[in-house]
């Protein structure tokens, strides 16, 4: 009976470690999701507009030059940019998918997508895409399984949303 009783209180020990464990790396990531980015400012060589680099502290892996005026808010795989005429956002997903043409026919099938423009480009050697729908512009970029976009659906801040796209490079 004692042995009975030992492997219970071991059992029910091991439990509450693992529950605290996991208990503190939740506070960790919210804690930590909700800090705002605000890193150094450059001064843009071709313009006098500030900039600043923004580089993704999570398991995103990415940096972007942005205007230094720009709010930038990360949490697990969304980023945020926001300014007074509205908000760009940057969402990573995972694929099966090992081709992005097949993943893009896929995603424009399932999901009804009309499209007023479609451009396949190559973004700091990335294969992507640029999709203007009348209510949104996207840029979707591929790397290894792994689907970046880049959107808003803010008209004001399409000249922004380009420049962000061009600057997105994936960080290993």
């Amino acid at each position: 009976m004692r042995n009975n009783k030992n492997i219970k209180t071991k059992h029910g020990l091991i439990i509450i470690i693992v529950f605290i464990f996991l208990f503190s790396v939740v506070i960790y990531l919210v804690a930590n999701a909700n800090k705002d980015y605000t890193p150094e400012t450059n001064s843009s060589t071709n313009t006098e507009e500030k900039t600043k680099i923004f580089r993704s502290s999570t398991v995103m892996k990415f940096s972007i030059t942005l205007p230094a005026t720009y709010r930038v808010e990360e949490k697990l795989a969304k980023v945020t940019i926001s300014t007074s005429g509205g908000k760009i956002y940057i969402n990573q997903i995972g694929t099966n998918y090992d081709n992005f043409e097949e993943f893009l026919q896929k995603v424009k099938e399932e999901n009804k997508i009309l499209l007023i423009e479609e451009k396949a480009l190559t973004i700091n050697n990335l294969p992507a895409v640029l999709w203007e729908k009348t209510d949104e512009k996207l840029y979707i970029l591929y790397h290894e399984n792994t689907v970046y976009t880049i959107s808003t659906k803010f008209k004001s801040l399409y000249s922004d949303l380009d420049q962000i796209a061009q600057s997105f490079r994936y960080n290993p």
